[in-house]
């Protein structure tokens, strides 16, 4: 299956055409190089930890891999994370089952390969969620693990600060769990609470959150000093107008600090809401999510999820009971992951992008297979043999299912469609130009600009019409009864002249979206 999905991610990695988010990231982040990309956030939509990984990438030459290589990697990971995931609590047959639910997922799969930080954040998840199980087991656990754990905190974070809403349900998993387990060992050993094994891991897990919080802070305290340093020497009232970057720094780091952090946190990713009307925006907002998991399935989905909720809570209510430690880290991790979610989110009272939570198709991807675990378990017979057989049956049905429905999704839900339309009709126009022989460019459009850019390594930035040997027009600027604002717009059908194009150009080819045309 690994290698399927790979011919597969890797045809969408080429096939394509790159979308505005993506453009927007290698032309001001990716091509720029990483020590650019790691201290430039000019605005919400650089994934930094993704650009500076990506940067580096594409020094290996092809714009595509560049761009999307990383997430390319993360995607394969992403399916061995979860199935290793999966085997250490699931039968072999449910961890098959758990990654084929998720890669047919719709948001999963529009995000595998993109250009930008979502499937890199998956991977930082799944790898701390990894690391959380060697650490909570029996016996000593290696330090790498906690190593581990904590750069997996700090490279999700360090891409999307938004991954705080996967960070702290996985170090309130830890905890809980750690001192759940240092107080029972505490009982049974009539050890003193703090020299029980299990708080020893719980203190270390601590420290490595404690250590990834300063790192992730230092890294942003980077980008703080460059975009605050940035503003001031720009600003003719500063006080540091026209000084060098460096000298700014040096000279009043902490009013360059804070200014990058204003500015920073004055352009959140994520915008908060009115109060006022919040739960009822929130339940549409789930359906919303749901629906871009399995897009018509969101009530069914609803459904599992609740199930899925009150079956965990009975599962680690009764571990606790039972006192079985191992068998409650893998529920209370699920239980925290979905519960948070609601909760930050009326805590914070914002209505974040749906594709802020991509890694919510692993929690129902493992909470669905979980269900299925719990139904299999209450038909078991006494007879060990038939047992098997019947546990063996009921997963091997359950994955064929999953297979036939991830068929039918692939070959019928518009998986192979494009990202938008827009970008790829410049493609298509582009390629009938021969845009490497002209001599002077202009661009129309910041889309088109940045396209040029990432097919041809051509970096244009002048809008001025007159003079050009090259010129595509989207047909909306062509429409002088066109009078709507469109912010990818450089020109709009007042400002072309007209005289010039008709007099000095002919046009070549037109497509659905745009004309071409070049200098006679």
């Amino acid at each position: 299956m690994l290698l399927l999905m790979a011919g597969y991610y890797g045809y969408r990695l080429f096939a394509l055409t790159p979308w505005y988010d993506e453009l927007y990231t290698y032309y001001f982040f990716i091509s720029r190089g990483p020590v650019y990309a790691a201290i430039h956030w000019p605005v919400p939509n650089n994934h930094v930890g993704y650009s500076v990984l990506s940067a580096f990438l594409d020094y290996l030459g092809n714009p595509y891999i560049g761009l999307r290589g990383v997430s390319y990697l993360c995607a394969l990971a992403n399916m061995a994370l979860l199935f290793q995931i999966g085997r250490y609590y699931l039968s072999k047959g449910l961890s098959l089952t758990a990654v084929v639910l998720y890669v047919s997922m719709n948001l999963v799969n529009q995000l595998a390969v993109q250009g930008r930080g979502y499937t890199l954040g998956v991977t930082c998840y799944l790898t701390a969620f990894l690391c959380l199980i060697r650490i909570c087991g029996e016996g000593k656990c290696a330090k790498r693990y906690y190593m581990i754990f904590a750069l997996s905190l700090v490279l999700g974070l360090y891409t999307l600060t938004s991954d705080v809403y996967w960070v702290l349900p996985v170090c309130f998993t830890g905890g809980i769990y750690l001192l759940y387990r240092g107080i029972l060992e505490a009982k049974e050993s009539g050890k003193a609470l703090k020299k029980c094994s299990a708080i020893i891991k719980l203190y270390r897990l601590i420290k490595a959150s404690i250590i990834a919080a300063i790192i992730t802070i230092i890294l942003y305290s980077i980008i703080w000093l460059a975009i605050g340093s940035n503003l001031l020497v720009k600003e003719e009232t500063s006080g540091f107008f026209g000084m060098g970057h460096l000298e700014q720094i040096l000279k009043a780091p902490v009013k360059a600090l804070t200014t990058g952090m204003e500015y920073m946190l004055a352009t959140p990713y994520i915008q908060s809401v009115e109060r006022e009307g919040f739960m009822g925006r929130l339940s549409d907002w789930f359906s919303g999510l749901f629906n871009m998991y399995y897009d018509g399935l969101g009530i069914l989905i609803a459904i599992i999820v609740l199930s899925g909720i009150l079956c965990l809570a009975i599962t680690i209510i009764k571990g606790m009971h039972d006192k079985k430690r191992e068998s409650i880290l893998f529920p209370l991790f699920l239980f925290i992951g979905i519960l948070c979610l609601p909760l930050f989110l009326i805590i914070q009272c914002a209505l974040p992008f749906y594709r802020v939570f991509k890694y919510g198709g692993v929690l129902l991807a493992l909470v669905i297979v979980f269900l299925i675990q719990q139904i299999s378990d209450r038909i078991m017979t006494e007879k060990e043999e038939k047992q098997k057989k019947i546990t063996g049956a009921i997963t091997s049905v359950f994955l064929l299912l999953t297979v036939f429905f991830a068929v039918y999704r692939f070959g019928f839900k518009g998986y192979l469609d494009q990202y938008g339309m827009r970008e790829y009709y410049i493609q298509d126009a582009l390629a009938h130009s021969d845009l490497k022989e002209a001599e002077n460019l202009c661009v129309t459009d910041c889309t088109q600009q940045y396209l040029m850019k990432f097919l041809y390594d051509t970096a244009c930035e002048n809008t001025q019409i007159e003079g050009t040997d090259l010129l595509l027009l989207d047909k909306k600027m062509t429409d002088p009864e066109y009078k709507e604002l469109e912010w990818e717009f450089y020109h709009y059908y007042d400002s072309i002249p007209w005289e010039y194009v008709n007099s000095s150009m002919e046009q070549i080819y037109e497509n659905e979206d745009f004309v071409l045309y070049i200098k006679k």
